[in-house]
């Protein structure tokens, strides 16, 4: 039976493979034996929405430049592991915790990274975090990530449309925060401070 990752995970490529133009971007689904050869030397416990979504599919294609949905490239576990060691490096080199240690990059779009809670022993879900300079906490499992962006999708605040041969991403920014904050109560807070000026924490 397709778990409710592996679910909304579809629905959403879906919406954004439109003219089959991610089919041959997604990676091959790494089975449990896979994930956990992958993850020997890695110090904690990856949350089990993570393993279901690296068996769906091991992130896209390293020389692609197709985003699975706007704003993320998924990362492959190998690059998620690669970025965590420079991340862990870095923070080793200037002897202050820049990067957290329990936190694993996933997606990431120019630099920017989503990163997922690890724990030292098995979790079912964990936090996602904003990690630009500093970090944030910014949906409450990747489970709701990502069911916040297929309903974005659904209602139209992301909108694929084609221009000039070129699938692009309309953005309604008021909506797209309003669904975000419906799943997803760590972003109450800020979307709070915003809306007093007429803003929206419609992204990350």
């Amino acid at each position: 039976m397709m778990g409710k990752i592996i679910q909304v995970a579809q629905a959403i490529f879906d919406y954004t493979n439109k003219g089959d133009r991610l089919r041959n971007v997604l990676n091959k689904g790494l089975s449990i034996l896979e994930i956990d050869e992958k993850l020997k030397n890695f110090e904690r416990k990856i949350p089990e929405e993570l393993k279901d979504l690296y068996q769906w599919h091991n992130g896209t294609n390293i020389n692609s430049d197709l985003e699975l949905f706007y704003y993320h490239y998924f990362l492959s576990l190998e690059e998620s592991l690669e970025i965590y060691h420079e991340w862990m490096g870095f923070n080793q080199k200037e002897r202050f915790c820049i990067y957290p240690e329990n936190l694993l990059p996933i997606f990431g779009f120019e630099g920017e990274y989503y990163a997922i809670e690890c724990f030292r022993d098995e979790q079912k879900t964990g936090k996602i975090w904003h990690i630009f300079h500093d970090q944030m906490c910014v949906y409450d499992s990747l489970y709701l990530m990502l069911k916040s962006f297929l309903e974005a999708y659904e209602k139209e605040a992301y909108k694929i449309v084609l221009v000039d041969n070129y699938w692009e991403t309309e953005v309604n920014e008021q909506l797209v925060s309003e669904i975000k904050l419906k799943y997803n109560p760590v972003r109450h807070e800020v979307a709070l401070e915003l809306r007093e000026q007429n803003e929206y924490f419609y992204y990350p």
